[in-house]
Parts: structure tokens; C-alpha cells; sequence
């Protein structure tokens, strides 16, 4: 009875996360009051996860990479990118490997490609090749970045609570990097010379087609700078805007040009659009 019962409930669960009728969490918590419910597990069992110290700290990395990404330190780095990456598909995913995979050692994956999302869309923009032979393997990258120490993906970290939880002692911050680097290294040489023969060629829609698609209309607006403003003469990343209002300037737009590397030049009134 007790298996039946367990077996229905991961079943059911299952269904609800790839029918996605509602979000992961809320179904992960009706999963915990279920068991609960029906007393597959006790209470103190249920709960139990949320003092988990695996939990907490993969809790502290969605911190310290929101953080991290205030600072600009990552944009900054990620200028390296547009300089070093060539023409050759080879090279620009060998660069953004170089820079992208030491990020995702300490750094949440899903945060490092959201930083550099636009930054690839940008790229590919200006070489004028296809976002996904650039877009899959920057989600790849970030998965073998991850595999350098135990704080790169939230699964090394349960993995190293589960093993404390046996008796068996936690890792060591770089106790697997050795590993994770020899498969890193060969990961990203097959996504450099043999990925992009394999990868599909799909032409980047319009902006406009972007923004209606994904609703992005509501969060992307512009700006004009008018005189007197206390944003006359600094330049974007000492203004602080992204701290001070929780806003990311995309790019700039002055005399209908798209410049989207605008991070050092100085703010002027009436410039352009941000």
C-alpha cells in the first residue's frame, strides 16, 4: 500500500512538472504536503530539507551570483568576448568557453547565461551567423563549468550534502577539479570543431518579432536624458543605474545606430536613447 501510494505520488508529480500547469516550487510543495499528508514521511522528515545545509548554500549562490552580477564585474569581462572572438566559429567558442566556463565555476549557471545572453545575441548580430551555434554551446559551457568546483551547480552541492549525511564527509571546494577539467577541456574542443558542423542554422527573427513573441514589450522601454539631469557627465557603470533602480541598459541608440558596448562612454543630455 505504502509503495503504491509513493509510486502515485511521484507519477503525479511528474506529470505536473512537464505539463507545467504550475510552477516547479508549487508542485515541489505539494508534493512535501502530500507525503505528509498521507504519512509516507513524518513531519520532521518532510521539513527537513529546508535545514539542510546543501539547501542553504545553494541559497547563498543565488546571492552571490545576483550580487556578483550587480557589481558589472561580469559585463566587463565579457567585453574580452566580442574582442577576441574572430570570425571562425572555432575560435569565438573556444574565447567564450575560456571566459565563460571559469565564471560558471563560482557563479549559478542559470545567471551566467542570462548575463551573457545578450551579449551572444549582440555578437551574432554583428557577424551576422546563427544564434544557435553560438547559444547552444554557451549552455554547455556553463554545464562544464560547473563541474570545476563543488559551488558550480546546485547538484554538487546536494551531492557533497548527501555524502556528509552518510558519514562519508563533505567535498573539498576543488576536491573533483582535476576531473572536471580534463572533461571540460575535451568538451569544449568538440564544441569548437566538431559542434558547429552539427548545429542547425536558424536565422535571427526581427527584434520587433522577439519583443511580441515573449511578451517583452512591458520590460523594455527608453530613455532620454534631459538637461540638468545628475546623469550629465558620468559615464553608465559609475551612474549605477542598474544598482540604484534594478534596470540593465541594453544599448544605446543615437542617430537610429544600435551601440550596445556603452558601459565607459559618458552620459550626455538629449544623447540618443537608452
Amino acid at each position: 500500500m505504502t509503495l503504491g501510494l509513493t509510486l502515485a505520488v511521484v507519477v503525479l508529480a511528474l506529470v505536473c512538472f512537464v505539463g507545467e500547469w504550475f510552477s516547479a516550487d508549487v508542485t515541489a510543495i505539494f508534493v512535501m504536503v502530500t507525503l505528509m499528508t498521507l504519512g509516507l514521511v513524518t513531519p520532521e522528515q518532510g521539513v527537513s530539507g529546508f535545514s539542510n545545509s546543501a539547501t542553504v548554500t545553494v541559497l547563498a549562490m543565488f546571492i552571490l551570483s545576483a550580487g556578483i552580477e550587480r557589481t558589472g564585474a561580469v559585463q566587463a569581462v565579457s567585453h574580452s568576448l566580442m574582442a577576441w572572438g574572430g570570425q571562425r566559429a572555432s575560435r569565438q567558442i573556444l574565447v567564450m568557453g575560456a571566459i565563460v566556463g571559469p565564471i560558471s565555476a563560482f557563479i549559478n549557471n542559470t545567471a551566467v547565461v542570462a548575463v551573457f545572453l545578450p551579449i551572444i545575441e549582440d555578437w551574432c548580430r554583428q557577424q551576422k551567423i546563427s544564434p544557435s551555434k553560438l547559444l547552444i554551446p554557451l549552455s554547455y559551457v556553463t554545464v562544464l563549468g560547473g563541474m570545476l568546483t563543488v559551488i558550480g551547480t546546485s547538484t554538487n552541492v546536494l551531492a557533497s550534502g548527501l555524502s556528509e549525511k552518510l558519514g562519508y564527509g563533505t567535498f573539498g571546494l576543488f576536491q573533483f577539479s582535476l576531473v572536471g577539467l580534463a572533461t571540460g577541456t575535451v568538451g569544449l574542443l568538440y564544441l569548437a570543431f566538431v559542434a558547429p558542423r552539427l548545429l542547425p542554422q536558424h536565422p535571427s527573427p526581427p527584434s520587433d518579432q522577439i519583443l511580441t513573441r515573449y511578451g517583452l514589450n512591458h520590460y523594455i522601454s527608453e530613455i532620454v536624458i534631459p538637461p540638468g539631469s545628475k546623469l550629465v557627465g558620468q559615464s553608465l557603470q559609475a551612474s549605477q543605474l542598474q544598482r540604484q533602480f534594478d534596470m540593465d541598459v541594453i544599448e544605446l541608440i543615437r542617430n537610429g545606430a544600435d551601440i550596445p558596448q556603452v558601459d565607459e562612454m559618458n552620459i550626455e543630455c538629449g544623447w540618443g536613447k537608452l
